[in-house]
């Protein structure tokens, strides 16, 4: 965690002003809200960023996660004037303070539940730990995605770390070598985008994926997210034995007994959480 449990409770006294973020039923909305600078995100906006990622893990009622962005840019990553100059980042006042540094990356693999990137526009360099960090990518089908920072005398490092989870490395390294721009076809083919869209049908389609996840266990499927977060930390000796015990903690749930009533009577459950 980032910041104290005390301060996550205190979500709904924060005035954001570089991200939005909307709670309707058991979906969270947050919106990256700086399209003048094509959703390039600041020290602010990251910490803005991680605190209502850390909201939606925390709260029950929240099953499923949606980031989208104004205008244009999905994201164009890190806002290199500001990294660079810290004095010209605008704080957020409202906002508590992190206990320890912000990594997005870790933010995300914190998020024990699913995720879905509505990108509507291009992805360059940081932004991959958005997209790389979600369960879901939907992409328009002429969005552009690209790690450009060899052509800054930067390399991708952060990014590297998260698309090593999605895609081989040697694919990896090409991408931040080459410093080109891939297509979402491409994209798609490497694993970084789940679904491809036109534009004019984007907003049904990802209604219609939240809609299938919030159909399903949200109790089971954060048990899942949990297991595959500390699966790889495990011996192998241990890893069937973790993996049961948690299968049986998810039998045991209010959920699992929602579930299979729900099937005997031919009716869709009631999902709890718990």
């Amino acid at each position: 965690m980032f910041f104290k449990l005390s301060d996550i409770q205190k979500f709904h006294s924060v005035e954001f002003q570089l991200i939005k973020a909307q709670q309707n039923d058991n979906l969270f909305t947050i919106t990256l809200n700086r399209a003048e600078k094509r959703n390039a995100f600041t020290p602010t906006m990251l910490q803005e960023l991680a605190f209502a990622l850390e909201f939606a893990h925390q709260a029950n009622d929240i099953w499923c996660v949606l980031i989208q962005a104004e205008g244009p840019a999905f994201c164009a990553g890190m806002d290199l004037t500001i990294f660079q100059n810290p004095a010209l980042d605008i704080q957020n006042e409202s906002l508590p303070k992190p206990m320890k540094e912000i990594t997005i990356g870790d933010a995300f693999k914190n998020l024990e539940k699913p995720c879905i990137a509505k990108v509507e526009g291009s992805v360059f360099a940081g932004g991959f730990l958005i997209i790389g960090g979600c369960s879901f990518v939907v992409s328009v089908n002429d969005a552009l995605f690209g790690l450009p920072e060899v052509k800054r005398g930067i390399f991708p490092m952060q990014v590297m770390a998260t698309l090593l989870k999605i895609m081989p490395q040697r694919k990896v390294m090409e991408m931040a070598i080459l410093g080109k721009n891939y297509s979402a076809k491409e994209a798609f083919e490497l694993g970084i985008v789940t679904h491809i869209s036109l534009k004019e049908n984007i907003e049904q389609e990802t209604k219609s994926l939240i809609n299938s996840i919030l159909e399903n266990s949200p109790f089971a499927i954060k048990k899942g997210f949990e297991a595959i977060n500390n699966f790889s930390n495990l011996p192998e000796n241990q890893q069937h034995h973790y993996l049961l015990g948690i299968l049986q903690e998810i039998r045991e749930s209010e959920d699992a007994k929602e579930g299979i009533l729900a099937f005997k009577e031919k009716r869709k459950p009631v999902w709890r959480n718990r």
